[in-house]
Formats: structure tokens, sequence, C-alpha cells
């Protein structure tokens, strides 16, 4: 994994210090997750499948020809 240095102000670092508390993370991982979904967002890189995708939950959802 690459390492990125990010140089913040004192009020940016206490809100990304404030947001990863409340997201129950540590702030590196809040940063990273920030930055992926805006790369996301712009189409730069393609978006990771979510839990839900990634256990087949959502195809047996919209999947007509499967019984519930």
């Amino acid at each position: 994994m690459a390492k990125v240095i990010i140089y913040l102000r004192d009020h940016e670092m206490t809100a990304l210090t404030d947001l990863a508390q409340r997201e129950y993370r540590a702030p590196k991982a809040q940063a990273a997750l920030i930055i992926r979904q805006e790369l996301e967002r712009l189409g730069i890189v393609k978006a990771m499948p979510s839990m839900g995708q990634a256990t087949g939950d959502q195809k047996s959802a919209s999947d007509p020809g499967k019984a519930s």
C-alpha cells in the first residue's frame, strides 16, 4: 500500500479526527476512505463492491427467477 503525506490546518485535522471518532475509525483510515470515495465519485477509480454485493444479497433480491 502506498503512503501519502497530507498537510492539514489545525481546524481541518480536528474535523477529520472528530469525524473518524464518530465513524469508529482511525484518522488515517478516515482520510483514506474520504479520498477513495471522492476518486470513485469522479469516476477516476472503480467503485469497490459493498458488503451486500460481495455476498450476493443484491443478486438474489433482484433475480426474478429466484424464489424468495
